[in-house]
């Protein structure tokens, strides 16, 4: 039988494409057949990155240490009070002063920036049509990360994203929706069902596949793969030298599919396993959703995950903790009698999620040491505090230990080395911010994001604004 994807002049189609494990793979145009870096050393156990965003910001007094050094597990500040009854305070560092300058918009807009600005980086556009902002941290380890798992990366939120408009003085909802973007004008959607989050991971939305269906839709994929590259492989003789350059790359990115594939045979107890229920009950979804986190990892489907509790403004009213008012509302009205009480007790819900969620991973076991010892978490937000609205000092806590490239039951003090940077930020427009980003101060957010890159073996050199690894918190 003649094989569809040669034309009938010998020539292999540009409409070959391979539609399989997510993937469309289509050969590059070749002129010469047409008709008329780094490298990173391996870690010796996954290194994984997950990336967790709390709306809102922090109380300073009732979040950061007063003690630099180690973590007192006797006199921790309210705030993280929770992480202690979950046995994981000593399996978590504090980093205070960190700075986000770039996320201080022109005027204001605080939260779009803010939420936009956590994983990128990056200035977001004042556009509500044309967003521009820049590639996230997670999707950059997903480059390097997601080549040795079916999946490369999963966002995952409590709030849907894929809004339109203006969600924040002038500013698009994409920004005050999108923690990941692929680059700067492509903010990834999340997924916001527990249990079309888990079957998408297994390879497919279908929850009536049977294991040994997803076993043969994997082996045919593959069977196309090993046709493809041989057929492109023959065509190289025929080539220019510039047609070859473009086939180089064509097969290189048929050998990440095909890692990928490999890498797709998930155990059988995982395919097994039942997905979540879905539930329109925040607390329940909420568990469901550290259900799927962890099944991620468990299974190592995705090394790199990103999760938010909400939106920009987000999450709303927690009436779970009997707080009526809306959250984000609560954190204007700090001057009235009751709301710091009520804004800590919605800080302190939060980390008491985070402190479970740890717990779990701590509690599986994975070589001579857990899940959690071989992960490195990042926990910000969008603002600094929620009453001034700043983007310096932000909330930094760094949970696990990236296979032993971070220690951890530390609280990290910096301060810049120029405040001058902070000075012209808080001005509030474009080229102030411009001129504080051009001082090159350490303890820049991105500093920390490049750390956590090459504390899991990603080889990076520089993220965003950096200018190296911030100093202190990798053991090497």
């Amino acid at each position: 039988m003649k094989n569809q994807a040669l034309s009938s002049r010998g020539f292999l189609s540009r409409r070959a494409l391979l539609r399989g494990a997510g993937v469309t793979l289509a050969l590059p145009f070749l002129e010469s057949v047409a008709p008329r870096g780094l490298c990173a050393a391996e870690p010796a156990a996954p290194v994984r990155l997950m990336y967790w965003f709390i709306p809102n910001g922090i109380l300073y007094d009732k979040w950061i240490p007063k003690v630099v050094g180690a973590l007192d597990p006797g006199a921790p500040p309210e705030s993280l009070a929770p992480l202690v009854t979950a046995g994981v305070l000593g399996d978590v560092s504090i980093l205070s002063g960190v700075d986000n300058l770039c996320a201080y918009p022109e005027s204001v807009g605080d939260h779009a920036t803010g939420a936009s600005g956590m994983l990128t980086c990056a200035p977001a556009k004042k556009v509500i049509d044309g967003v521009e902002l820049g590639i996230s941290v997670d999707q950059v380890a997903a480059a390097t990360l997601g080549l040795k798992t079916p999946r490369p990366s999963l966002e995952l939120g409590m709030a849907k994203s894929g809004g339109v408009g203006d969600c924040d003085s002038g500013y698009a909802c994409a920004y005050a929706q999108s923690l990941s973007w692929s680059d700067k004008t492509t903010p990834r959607p999340k997924r916001t069902d527990p249990k079309d989050a888990w079957l998408w991971l297994l390879g497919t939305e279908d929850a009536s596949l049977t294991v040994e269906q997803r076993e043969r839709m994997r082996r045919g994929d593959k069977s196309v793969l090993d046709y493809l590259v041989t057929e492109a492989t023959g065509l190289s003789p025929k080539l220019t030298s510039e047609d070859r350059i473009k086939l180089d790359q064509y097969l290189t990115s048929v050998r990440t599919v095909e890692k990928q594939l490999d890498s797709a045979a998930v155990p059988l107890e995982c395919q097994n396993a039942m997905p979540p229920a879905t539930s329109t009950d925040y607390i329940k979804r909420l568990g469901a959703m550290m259900d799927v986190m962890e099944f991620a990892y468990r299974c190592d489907l995705t090394r790199v995950v990103s999760f938010g509790f909400g939106n920009a403004f987000g999450p709303g009213p927690m009436p779970w903790i009997g707080v009526s008012d809306d959250y984000h509302a609560l954190t204007h009205r700090m001057t009235d009698p009751g709301v710091p009480e009520q804004v800590a007790k919605c800080i302190s819900w939060e980390v008491e999620q985070i402190g479970a969620f740890l717990k779990r991973l701590k509690a599986m076991p994975e070589g001579d040491h857990n899940v959690l010892y071989n992960t490195a978490m990042f926990v910000s937000s969008d603002v600094g505090e929620g009453g001034p609205h700043n983007h310096d000092n932000m909330a930094c806590l760094i949970a696990g230990n990236a296979g032993g490239r971070i220690a951890s039951g530390r609280h990290i003090a910096y301060k810049p080395e120029d405040n001058n940077a902070r000075n012209l930020a808080r001005r509030r427009t474009a080229a102030d911010r411009a001129a504080a980003l051009k001082i090159p101060n350490s303890n820049r957010m991105a500093n920390v994001h490049l750390s956590l890159l090459q504390a899991a073996g990603v080889p990076a050199t520089n993220f965003a604004d950096s200018t190296g690894p911030i100093p202190g918190l990798l053991t090497t």
